[in-house]
């Protein structure tokens, strides 16, 4: 216990060590009170995007929060995209900038209950939207009968890297490679979004990067040699393989079978359904590694000690199964 009295030099030592430290925070550095200033507004403004997005999902009207910025929305398969631009003011952070930061934030459901009646409603639903989505985009070209690219030249393009086909009576295969009409993606054609529907097989092999990618197949689709994208919707009425040094993220469908094999990778979030009546399977083999909801509700799941499977079906779910909307991924573009 303090003697009576020296109470007071022990409560002015306090004082004084705490003036010391106020007095060096206040003498900081200028670049850190710009680094602190920068931290200070970032945060912000995620905060005031991520409020807008809370907003909606609970379901409130964009404008109703005056403070707080609109949202644009568009769908992306099974899942939905939601971006937020929010204005900045960064006057005392980093020269004067000023402009809009944009967030992205990807949306799934929450897990609701797997039946295979639901998931045959599910699929119906995907394929139906893929095929219009497909049918009914911009600046389509119908071709008939067989069809091999090795380059995609300016005849077949509509906006600015940007190809969609409507193949009948015919299969169709693009064998691309090198640098070609799209340019050099590290070594790989570079295709902004690539759009078919295809009265029969469809294959795509060689090396080529694809942003967005779109095909409905009444035959098989085979994916493979060295082919990534960033955004796949994928239908083969009698199947879907995707081998190889192959890298995707999105949706794979089939009323058949879908085999994902020698080191292919579906990144997250993704989702193949093989749904049938009888017979169907999803295989995944060979060190092929799956991140999302691999599902045959009818069928056969059928995977080898090599492959990998990371299960999100908990909380990924495509929005036909009517659960509540969730965010599961979020950044700053």
């Amino acid at each position: 216990m303090l003697a009576r009295g020296s109470a007071l030099p022990l409560v002015l030592g306090v004082l004084l060590v705490l003036s010391i430290l106020m007095t060096s925070m206040l003498r900081l550095p200028g670049p850190l009170r710009r680094t602190v200033s920068l931290i200070a507004n970032e945060t912000q403004e995620m905060y005031l995007a991520e409020s807008a997005v809370i907003a909606k999902l609970e379901g409130f009207p964009d404008g109703y929060f005056a403070e707080l910025p609109t949202i644009e929305s568009r769908v992306l398969g099974p899942w939905t995209e939601w971006r937020a631009s929010v204005l900045t003011n960064r006057a005392n952070a980093r020269q004067f900038e000023r402009g809009v930061q944009k967030f992205q934030f990807l949306l799934g459901n929450e897990f609701g209950r797997f039946a295979a009646s639901e998931w045959a409603r599910c699929a119906i639903t995907l394929e139906r939207n893929l095929r219009e989505r497909i049918l009914q985009s911009e600046g389509l070209k119908s071709l008939s009968g067989n069809r091999r690219f090795f380059t995609l030249d300016s005849n077949l393009m509509g906006r600015a890297s940007s190809v969609a086909l409507n193949v009948s009576a015919g299969d169709l295969t693009l064998d691309l490679g090198g640098a070609g009409a799209f340019g050099d993606y590290g070594g790989r054609v570079s295709v902004r979004s690539f759009m078919a529907n295809v009265e029969g097989d469809v294959k795509i092999r060689g090396s080529v990067h694809f942003d967005t990618l779109r095909l409905y197949a009444t035959g098989n689709v085979l994916l493979q040699g060295s082919v990534d994208a960033d955004f796949v919707e994928i239908f083969g009425l009698a199947g879907v393989s995707v081998s190889g040094d192959v890298s995707l993220a999105g949706l794979l469908l089939s009323k058949q079978n879908v085999e994902i094999s020698d080191h292919a990778k579906m990144n997250f979030p993704s989702v193949a359904v093989a749904i049938g009546y009888r017979g169907n399977r999803l295989a995944l083999l060979e060190k092929a590694v799956f991140e999302g909801a691999a599902l045959a509700p009818s069928g056969v799941v059928d995977r080898d000690s090599s492959a990998v499977l990371l299960d999100s079906a908990k909380a990924l779910l495509p929005f036909c199964m009517e659960s509540r909307p969730v965010v599961f991924s979020r950044r700053r573009l």
